[in-house]
């Protein structure tokens, strides 16, 4: 998913499995395989796919707590419908993709959030996790970064609406192999957007760098690969930062370019 510019060589996408929500029931199926695949460097991304009955594409990015491959095994033995490494999901538009990088930050291609009346997109991170989950925390970091405002809000207190974007945190129970997933439909620039953190995860400092990771990709990052970034994917070791590197804010700045408030 790094580079400049990369180009789409399929009208669509298209996966011939079945599907599985968080839930474990069948999400719907997806449209007759036509053969076409779209290639990518593989970066170690792990996405699910899922076709809604509604006609939307549900694309999962997954944070892997060990190597990508041995997650795509679990989410595959959980009947989910998993892409191959170096495999781009769908990403609402064909063509050329402009995919903003700066240093070792990246956007994650073709999503971003619009403006509506604002002078940055306003993305409201609506909380219902327990005790153990600094989304607080998250948030402020986030709402450092130039380009786009980000705010926090308690889950009961609802989308104030009005152009503004709403984000749903929650916890889930994950396998051993997972941390986090944030899941943006594809073909719907605008979400729903959900994020979902690893229950086992509660009170350590994975859950503030895997919280932090979350947030980044609903607000439109991709990985860095740097261990200065929360952005950097996996389990955390000696030195790496629980938080955003500048090279994420540059390229959300980037992304959305617009003078902001």
């Amino acid at each position: 998913m790094t580079g400049i510019y990369r180009r789409l060589t399929a009208a669509a996408a298209v996966l011939a499995t079945l599907t599985i929500g968080l839930a474990g029931t069948p999400a719907g199926a997806a449209p007759p395989d036509t053969g076409s695949k779209l290639a990518a460097v593989d970066n170690g991304d792990v996405y699910t796919v899922e076709y809604l009955a509604n006609g939307q594409i549900r694309v999962g990015l997954h944070e892997p707590a060990g190597s990508p491959e041995a997650l795509r095994r679990s989410l595959r033995a959980q009947g989910n419908n998993v892409l191959a490494a170096g495999e781009t999901p769908p990403g609402g538009g064909m063509g050329i993709l402009a995919c903003v990088t700066y240093g070792t930050a990246a956007q994650w291609c073709n999503h971003a959030w619009s403006y509506g009346p604002f002078n940055d997109p306003q993305v409201y991170f609506l909380d219902y996790t327990p005790a153990g989950f600094p989304v607080t925390d998250a948030v402020a970091d986030w709402y450092q970064s130039p380009g786009i405002d980000a705010y926090y809000r308690w889950n009961t207190q609802g989308c104030p609406g009005g152009g503004r974007h709403c984000v749903a945190v929650r916890t889930y129970n994950a396998g051993p192999d997972e941390f986090g997933v944030t899941y943006w439909n594809a073909n719907a620039p605008e979400g729903p957007v959900s994020v979902y953190l690893a229950s086992h995860m509660a009170g350590t400092n994975q859950a503030r760098k895997s919280t932090c990771h979350e947030l980044g990709h609903a607000l439109g990052l991709d990985h860095n690969s740097s261990t200065n970034s929360c952005m950097k994917q996996g389990r955390i070791a000696a030195g790496w930062s629980l938080h955003p590197s500048s090279q994420d804010f540059e390229v959300l700045n980037r992304v959305y370019p617009k003078p902001g408030t």
